[in-house]
Parts: structure tokens; C-alpha cells; sequence
């Protein structure tokens, strides 16, 4: 019922957005592990073969017993498993291809007033020819 997936090629755990969600609900207390996977709606298995390595904030006891900080798994998994976007610039005369996912620039540029200071563009991309078009300000800012 419960599903994290493992990515074999980077070896590297991951979660989805909705248990990243339920991170929210973890308290400053100690979690044995079992309890924290119902918490966060994923299996023990997963704590124990995929987080405990990865470096997840835990303690053993005098009984090796594994407790875990609720708002310190949560904190090192949102700074893990949440992507940060990066903002990118782009020239005047580029636009942002979904295809190459990167900026790009374009080809057989056709521009269309939309309002005063509004213009769409379009055209294909440079490297690979897709369709691609952006919004852009119209009193020559990008």
C-alpha cells in the first residue's frame, strides 16, 4: 500500500509529494522508525534500508533501539527531497525550450503585439527545432 521509490542508478532514496506533505505532522519528539513510516505514509522497510543510510538525523539507545527527532527527519528531508528551482535569464532574442530544458535561441522569430507593453513570441528552437514561444515586454525589456 505504501510507496517509496528507490532510484537504482543514483542510489538515492526519494519521496512523494505527498508524503512530503505529511512531514508537516511530525512533532519535536522521539519516532521509533515504524512510527514514522505511518506518519509519513511510506514502509519501515524503506526508513530502514533507504533513509538510515542516506544520513537521516537518528540515535541508537542503550537497547540499539533507533529513535528519530520528528522536526529533524523533517527538516533533512525537505532540504533532500525537495527540488529548489533556479531562476533563469534569457536574452531578448531567446526563449525557453521544454524540449532541451534550457534556454535557447530562436529561429524564425515572429513577434505579435498583444497590448502596449506585452509581445508573444514564437518560433523553433536552435538546437533541436521545436516549437517554442515566450511572453516578453514590448517596450524593449526583456
Amino acid at each position: 500500500m505504501y510507496t517509496t521509490t528507490y532510484n537504482v542508478a543514483m542510489k538515492k532514496p526519494r519521496m512523494t509529494a505527498e508524503q512530503i506533505s505529511r512531514l508537516g505532522r511530525l512533532l519535536w519528539m522521539q519516532y521509533k522508525p515504524s512510527e514514522i513510516s505511518d506518519e509519513i505514509g511510506c514502509s519501515v522497510d524503506t526508513i530502514y534500508k533507504s533513509f538510515l543510510p542516506a544520513g537521516c538525523p537518528h540515535e541508537r539507545d542503550e537497547h540499539d533501539q533507533i529513535w528519530i527527532v520528528g522536526t529533524e527527519f523533517a527538516r533533512w528531508a525537505r532540504d533532500r527531497f525537495i527540488r529548489k528551482a533556479t531562476k533563469t535569464t534569457m536574452g531578448r532574442d531567446q526563449a525557453y525550450c521544454m524540449r532541451c530544458r534550457r534556454p535557447v535561441d530562436v529561429i524564425e522569430m515572429m513577434v505579435k503585439q498583444v497590448k502596449q507593453n506585452l509581445e508573444m513570441v514564437s518560433g523553433k528552437c536552435a538546437l533541436c527545432g521545436a516549437s517554442v514561444y515566450r511572453a516578453r515586454s514590448g517596450n524593449g525589456q526583456s
